[in-house]
């Protein structure tokens, strides 16, 4: 498959994998690409925020394939509630979500993205935060991100 994502760093040789998305309010997960090193177990993929004037692209965000951290760490939030917040950071830090539970058994999840490599446009980060039901609809998103970040190699 060509890609035609012309992400600004590659570091690491890829390919292109496929147009899947999973898109969560303003917070979008697309363009998957896999390690061609088939000993190289990671997904590269991009996270972007879009609001009225603002575009925060997150490109080369990693996972391992397996996919199971940002979907585990979903998948363990009670749909019964908690106290206080819960916290998840890939392993690259470029990721980070804290969840808070809400009144009416709901979830509200703030997504920062924060790349930890330095360029040449300077540091930067940005935060969105989105609200999901407790219950089906969380389970739905769980099932959405495992789908798109767990990766079989072919």
């Amino acid at each position: 498959m060509r890609c035609e994502h012309q992400w600004q760093h590659r570091e690491v040789a890829m390919r292109c994998m496929d147009d899947t998305e999973v898109r969560l309010g303003r917070l979008r997960f697309a363009e998957r690409h896999l390690a061609e090193d088939q000993d190289d177990g990671r997904l590269f993929f991009l996270v972007e925020i879009a609001a009225p004037g603002l575009l925060a692209r997150l490109e080369g965000a990693t996972n391992l394939a397996d996919g199971m951290g940002l979907s585990c760490f979903l998948g363990g939030l009670d749909y019964r509630g908690w106290e206080g917040e819960k916290r998840w950071r890939s392993a690259d830090r470029d990721i980070a979500v804290v969840a808070r539970w809400t009144v009416g058994g709901h979830i509200e999840l703030e997504w920062t993205l924060r790349p930890w490599r330095t360029s040449e446009t300077g540091e930067w980060s940005a935060s969105v935060a989105t609200v999901v039901e407790a219950g089906a609809e969380k389970d739905a998103l769980v099932a959405e991100l495992h789908n798109f970040l767990a990766v079989e190699r072919g």
